[in-house]
């Protein structure tokens, strides 16, 4: 199946679903599972950031040979115990997701912020992320170190109507909460989807100053308040990039995915 025509076919059965009193389970299915398959797509890098460690022969015998460490351990080599080896291993990266989901994210543009939810659930591994939601009120659909398939997670967002308005510091605030969890010690590292008005709430900015480092991904369009996007994403240590087009909202999110999987 062509792209545009996954792409049609998925918002028939999207939309034909949010007008439907009794959605069908089987149409709820079907749809999740073209999204996640288009969102494969997207993750066009399969490959993980690594790190580098050094460890003993005996532990990995079968590891690259790391010279310059083993010869300050053993110049002349005289035991097996100080020979030392370089493996290369996943880095561990955890983050959490705030997208906005008040009305103005309504119809089109929530369809496209599914897919965006899809790259999140298929690129970071499900103990190590988190996604809120928020609006006039703030809901965390996937917590942090929860085992969620990929598939509930998006459906959860997906029965999740966009209504309300902007409350940005409700988001940001509950995304610190989700990062808080049992993750001592690690950075709090978020990534903020939205077009910088607050229409309600307290000022995001002093919530932003929590982060260790916080990715704005600024939604043009009209209304949108770049400037605000921006302070918030300095406020948190970080930058704002921004989507010139939702629907290259679900690009724009592997990219700063992949940018924080190397901070």
């Amino acid at each position: 199946m062509s792209g545009n025509r996954q792409m049609e076919l998925m918002r028939e059965i999207y939309f034909k679903q949010l007008q439907s009193p009794n959605p069908d389970l089987k149409n709820d299915k079907a749809l999740v599972r073209l999204i996640l398959d288009h969102a494969k797509k997207i993750i066009s890098h399969p490959a993980k950031p690594t790190r580098k460690r050094v460890d003993s022969f005996l532990a990995e015998p079968f590891a690259e040979l790391a010279i310059e460490e083993t010869l300050e351990e053993d110049i002349f080599l005289e035991s097996p115990e100080n020979i030392r080896v370089e493996i290369r291993e996943e880095k561990p990266f955890s983050c959490v997701v705030m997208l906005d989901t008040s009305s103005s994210m309504a119809g089109e543009k929530h369809f496209l912020a599914s897919l965006a939810v899809a790259v999140l659930v298929l690129e970071v591994p499900a103990l190590q992320h988190s996604l809120v939601i928020f609006a006039s009120e703030s809901k965390t659909i996937k917590p942090m170190e929860s085992a969620n398939r990929p598939e509930d997670t998006l459906l959860r967002f997906l029965k999740h109507q966009p209504r309300g308005f902007t409350n940005i510091a409700l988001g940001l605030s509950q995304g610190v909460k989700e990062l808080t969890k049992g993750t001592q010690g690690k950075r709090k590292v978020g990534l903020l989807v939205s077009d910088g008005r607050s229409t309600e709430g307290e000022n995001p900015v002093d919530i932003a100053k929590q982060y260790d480092f916080l990715v704005v991904l600024h939604l043009c369009g009209a209304g949108s308040d770049l400037d605000s996007s921006k302070v918030i994403a300095q406020a948190g240590h970080g930058i704002c990039l921004e989507v010139e087009q939702m629907q290259d909202l679900p690009k724009r999110l592997y990219q700063a995915l992949r940018m924080l999987a190397r901070q």
